[in-house]
C-alpha cells in the first residue's frame, strides 16, 4: 500500500498568504496515513487561527511533541492541546526548566510560559519523556538528546543561560528533532537544531542505518553563525546530500541565501501555509489556501 505523508507548516516567522498570521515560532502538522501529529506550537497567537484557516483539525492530534522548551515552540500549547487528558505530550524532561537570554546585563525569560507550565503540571500523567529515541506513531520518531560530536557546532553564539545572572550557559539538553522513516529515506523536521543541524542529521543517520535524507525542514539556528561555521555547515549538508532542504524560523537570511546558492532548486521556501507532500518516492510543495 502506498504511504501518503503530508507536512503542513502551521506557524513560521513568515506566512505564505495574507489570511495567515506570522510570528517568531514554529509549528508543524503531520498527516502520515491515518496518524495525525503536532510538532511544536509556536508562541501562541497564531496556532489556533492558522489551523482554522488551513483546515488543520488540532483536536484530532493523536500526539503532540515539543522540540525544546523555548517559548516560541511551546507558547501555543494551551491553544493546541485540545484534549490533554487523552493526548500524550512528548518532550525531554529538560524542556520544563527555566531558561534566559542574558544580554547587556538584562535577562529575558525565554522558557515555556508559566500558564503552559501550569497546564502541563495539571496533566503529568499525559507526559511522555524522551530521554532516548522514541517512536510516537508508526515510523515517526523523536531523537531525544542529540549527541554533540562536531566541535564546529559546540559554540552557542547566542547568550542562552539557565539563570538570570548569566553565570551558567544553557546546554539545551532538551533539543530534539522529529524524523519520519519511509521506504525511500528519512524526512527530518527541526525545531531549532540547537544541538547543531549536522550533529542532528548525523545522529538520525546513525539511528536509521544511514538511510538517505529525503527532506530536511525547519529551523537550523544559523542566524548568528560565523562565516566559518556557515561555510562548514553548507559543506557538511552537501556531504549529507538531502533531496530537499527547507530552512525556516531561526535559520536566518544569510544562511538561507547561502543554502539556496549551494542547493539550487532543492532549497525551497517555508512559511506558514506551506505544505510538503511525500508519496511514491517523490515530494511536492503546495500552498494551502483559505
Amino acid at each position: 500500500m502506498n504511504r501518503q505523508l503530508h507536512v503542513t507548516v502551521v506557524v513560521d516567522n513568515t506566512a505564505r498568504n495574507p489570511d495567515l498570521l506570522a510570528e517568531h515560532g514554529l509549528c508543524f502538522w503531520i498527516e502520515d496515513g491515518g496518524h495525525r501529529l503536532l510538532f511544536d506550537t509556536g508562541q501562541g497567537a497564531a496556532v489556533r487561527a492558522n489551523a482554522g484557516t488551513l483546515g488543520v483539525p488540532l483536536e484530532q492530534a493523536e500526539a503532540i511533541a515539543l522540540s525544546h522548551g523555548h517559548y516560541d515552540h511551546t507558547g501555543g500549547l494551551a491553544e493546541a492541546w485540545m484534549t490533554p487528558a487523552a493526548t500524550p505530550l512528548y518532550l525531554h524532561p529538560a524542556a520544563l526548566a527555566p531558561r534566559y537570554r542574558v544580554s547587556g546585563g538584562t535577562a529575558k525569560e525565554i522558557s515555556m510560559p508559566r500558564p503552559v507550565r501550569d497546564l502541563v503540571a495539571h496533566h503529568m500523567t499525559s507526559l511522555r519523556y524522551t530521554n532516548q529515541p522514541t517512536e510516537i506513531a508508526p515510523g515517526a520518531w523523536l531523537t531525544g538528546y542529540v549527541p554533540r560530536r562536531h566541535p564546529e557546532e559546540e559554540e552557542e553564539p547566542e547568550p542562552f543561560f539557565l539563570y538570570p545572572s548569566g553565570q551558567q550557559r544553557d546546554p539545551l539538553m532538551d533539543d530534539q528533532a522529529l524524523y519520519l522513516v519511509t521506504v525511500t529515506g528519512v524526512i527530518v523536521l527541526l525545531g531549532c537544531a540547537h544541538a547543531g543541524v549536522i550533529n542532528t542529521l548525523d545522529y538520525i543517520r546513525d539511528l536509521t542505518g544511514n538511510a538517505p535524507l529525503r527532506a530536511v525542514i525547519g529551523g537550523m539556528h544559523l542566524r548568528a553563525a560565523s562565516a566559518a561555521r556557515l561555510a562548514w555547515t553548507v559543506a557538511q549538508l552537501q556531504r549529507l546530500n538531502p533531496g530537499m532542504l527547507v530552512p525556516a524560523h531561526c535559520t536566518g537570511a544569510p544562511a538561507t541565501e547561502a543554502l539556496a546558492a549551494a542547493f539550487g532548486d532543492r532549497c525551497r521556501p517555508c512559511g506558514a501555509g506551506a505544505t510538503f507532500d511525500f508519496a511514491n518516492g517523490t515530494a511536492s510543495t503546495t500552498q494551502k489556501e483559505k
